[in-house]
């Protein structure tokens, strides 16, 4: 097998878990339950759902500038205001241009605050910053 056989026969399994996880005797309830506690998915659901359409809604938060780093420096959510470590990825949306009664114009930052990651956005045509993700 060669030098690295010892990585090939690893098993990543931890004991007792089969192969197939929705195939286990258990059924996928173990699985669901899993997931649910990982981080992730309860931070994600801290944010409100919208009309119950499934799509996450967007919440009204206040932001502090900091313009020397050209981005934000803190924002307050739920009454905490969380520091903002970096700003890790800016990008802009722009959507239904030509329709200005439906047009978005965003400005939005993925920024690392307080142990997560959270995606915050300024809306150009309202003027005013949303919270609309929680990533990790």
């Amino acid at each position: 097998m060669g030098r690295n056989d010892h990585i090939k026969r690893f098993d990543a399994r931890p004991p007792g878990q089969p192969v197939d996880l929705f195939d286990a005797p258990k059924g996928v309830l173990p699985v669901v339950l899993e997931l649910l506690s990982t981080p992730w998915v309860r931070r994600a659901s801290d944010l409100p759902s919208g009309d119950g359409s499934g799509k996450r809604a967007e919440v009204a938060v206040e932001v502090e500038w900091n313009g020397e780093r050209g981005g934000p420096a803190a924002f307050h959510y739920k009454g905490v205001r969380h520091r903002v470590d970096t700003v890790v990825m800016q990008w802009a949306v722009e959507r239904r241009w030509w329709d200005r009664s439906r047009s978005v114009s965003r400005r939005c930052f993925r920024v690392l605050a307080r142990g997560g990651v959270w995606d915050l956005a300024f809306d150009r045509e309202r003027e005013q910053w949303f919270l609309v993700g929680i990533v990790d």
